[in-house]
């Protein structure tokens, strides 16, 4: 009997103690803690005068904190492959290939590159280039290049300012500035593993030598890379914004104006292409979901806020959008995860979030102390460029 009394009592003290527990459990608030981070992220930061930093993040083990480490220095320009396994980047002197995985570094190209761009199937890129002209030398004899590279470096002229091929020469008192300015053409984008377009935007040409090809002004050139090259000009009616590497979607815009922004389901035919708009009075785009077509936009509500929403890709129909407690400045660049879930924002001159696409919810990944202004220990003009993800 007194085994029995004891073991009754014991079972009411048990039975308490778990009410107790759940009762707790029930009034207890958990506090939100906002979105987690994880894997890896590559960023440039500081000054870009002299090339910037490439640095490394990774979240702390504690989960509130992150740690970075400097890969390298002097970095112009960076672009991941599309499987985000390698890095492209230049530095004043020569691109560089970098294996993720490894940390393995290969040159590839030398001289003052930039444009940098991963064809879709990643054995491929290309990039611009600007060769140096003897001292007092015409700007004709140090034309601007675009080129076409496999990652062994072996590359391919795909086209060349039009001032050193046709022997242009400028009018009597025209600046070097308005000569440069007239012989560009835009940083290229691939629409296939074969195909890539730019713009050439050759203004009007003053003087051919006899016998030259005669170029039409403002155009956006389609080239196959055939054996040999294969261009194929139309009227500039477009801008591109975006390719997504994942499939043929793109966004387009008129020629030299900021809205409206369209969307483009294939670049087939610049002949036939009849983009439809976006309903946004005044956003912009931050980029497309990685190893997705999800493309995500963001407008300014308030003063102090801004909606973030996306288009389904079936059908590129605005779906509901997120609040954002903030806004950004139009140098903010962004990278979404491959689930679409979050996203890292970099902002100038020391802004780097991670942000729940969702719910709205920020974190920064260097808060400012409350204490000082201190910008010592922070990462100065933040740009995501690659997230790694686990």
């Amino acid at each position: 009997m007194h085994t029995l009394g004891r073991y009754c009592i014991g079972i009411a003290i048990i039975s308490c103690a778990l009410s107790c527990l759940m009762l707790t459990a029930c009034n207890h608030q958990t506090a939100p803690t906002g979105p987690k981070f994880s894997g890896r992220l590559l960023l440039l930061a500081g000054e870009n005068t002299n090339g910037a930093d490439l640095f490394e993040l990774s979240a702390a083990p504690t989960g509130s904190t992150y740690n970075y480490s400097l890969v390298t220095s002097g970095v112009f320009e960076a672009a991941p492959s599309p499987d985000r396994t390698q890095l492209l980047y230049t530095t004043k002197d020569e691109i560089l290939l970098r294996d993720l995985r490894t940390g393995a570094v290969k040159p590839l190209v030398k001289g003052e590159n930039y444009c940098l761009a991963w064809s879709p199937d990643g054995k491929r890129f290309s990039y611009k280039q600007k060769t140096t002209a003897k001292e007092n030398a015409p700007i004709s004899a140090a034309p601007t290049k675009l080129f076409v590279s496999d990652l062994e470096g072996k590359a391919k002229l795909i086209w060349e300012d039009p001032f050193a091929r046709y022997g242009v020469t400028s009018p009597p008192g025209q600046s070097a500035a308005l000569e440069r300015a007239a012989g560009t053409f835009g940083c290229a984008q691939w629409i296939a593993p074969d195909r890539l377009i730019f713009d050439r935007l050759l203004g009007a040409l003053p003087k051919q030598t006899p016998g030259a090809v005669v170029l039409k002004p403002n155009t956006t050139t389609l080239a196959i890379l055939s054996d040999p090259v294969k261009l194929t000009d139309t009227d500039r009616k477009w801008s591109i914004e975006s390719v997504c590497q994942a499939g043929t979607a793109a966004f387009v815009r008129p020629p030299d104006q900021n809205q409206p922004i369209l969307v483009a389901k294939s670049l087939d035919s610049f002949k036939t292409l009849n983009p439809s708009p976006i309903s946004c009075s005044d956003c912009r785009f931050l980029g497309f979901a990685a190893q997705s077509c999800v493309p995500f936009f963001i407008e300014s509500s308030t003063a102090t806020t801004s909606e973030l929403f996306y288009l389904n890709p079936a059908n590129w129909q605005r779906q509901r959008g997120t609040r954002i407690e903030r806004v950004f400045s139009a140098s903010a660049k962004a990278l979404i995860k491959s689930s679409a879930k979050s996203m890292v924002v970099g902002d100038a001159p020391d802004t780097l979030l991670l942000i729940d696409t969702e719910s709205g919810d920020l974190v920064p990944f260097f808060p400012k102390a409350a204490d000082t202004a201190s910008t010592a220990g922070r990462l100065m003009f933040p740009v995501p460029v690659v997230w790694i993800e686990n």
